[in-house]
């Protein structure tokens, strides 16, 4: 983890930590999405196909439904063959993302928005006695956008439905592959 990454992540610790009577708007919810992953390149998709994903989360709504948070995308580890020679191969893309939304509190039903910043890793092994280079092994930082609606149940426990793009272009070699895609996940959490 890099230090702008280190230092979000002690900014959202010490908003959580500043939680008292002084400041009485301020709370955490923490949760835990699971869904599909989509990848746009059309190459890379025939090799290892679209897959799952899960994300969990933690935020701290600060003021009037403003938030900001942290999350940790895995779960995208897939095999396939590759090549004239069909040799196997894998590819596992996983990322760190901080964000900042707008959550509108209507009740039960409570719809938000966000952006963020993700650094996202990405690994593809080819196993291949005549594969001379070494696999891609690279990080690379993107935006990330993301909408959703959370419902409020049995108090403080709610499910959430989320739509989430990530643009993800990275040059492995000498051309550009798009292993961006859209997420589609639901899961539950709980507000303290």
């Amino acid at each position: 983890m890099n230090w702008e990454m280190k230092r979000c992540l002690i900014f959202i610790v010490l908003l959580a930590a500043m939680r008292s009577a002084t400041f009485p708007a301020i709370h955490i919810e923490a949760g835990v999405l699971f869904g599909t992953r989509s990848v746009n390149n059309a190459d890379i998709k025939a090799v290892y196909g679209n897959g799952t994903v899960f994300f969990p989360n933690a935020a701290v709504h600060l003021w009037k439904g403003f938030f900001v948070g942290a999350g940790y995308e895995g779960g995208y580890s897939r095999s396939g063959k590759i090549g004239i020679y069909e040799e196997a191969t894998t590819l596992k893309v996983t990322g760190f993302e901080f964000f900042a939304g707008y959550q509108l509190d209507t009740g039960s039903v409570s719809p938000y928005v966000r952006a963020g910043y993700g650094s996202y890793s990405y690994k593809q092994v080819i196993d291949s006695p005549y594969h001379v280079e070494d696999g891609v092994d690279a990080v690379k930082g993107t935006v990330t956008l993301a909408g959703g609606l959370k419902l409020f149940l049995a108090g403080k426990f709610f499910l959430a439905g989320e739509v989430r793009y990530v643009p993800l272009k990275v040059m492995p070699y000498k051309d550009e592959v798009d292993l961006g895609g859209m997420r589609f996940t639901a899961g539950m959490g709980l507000k303290f």
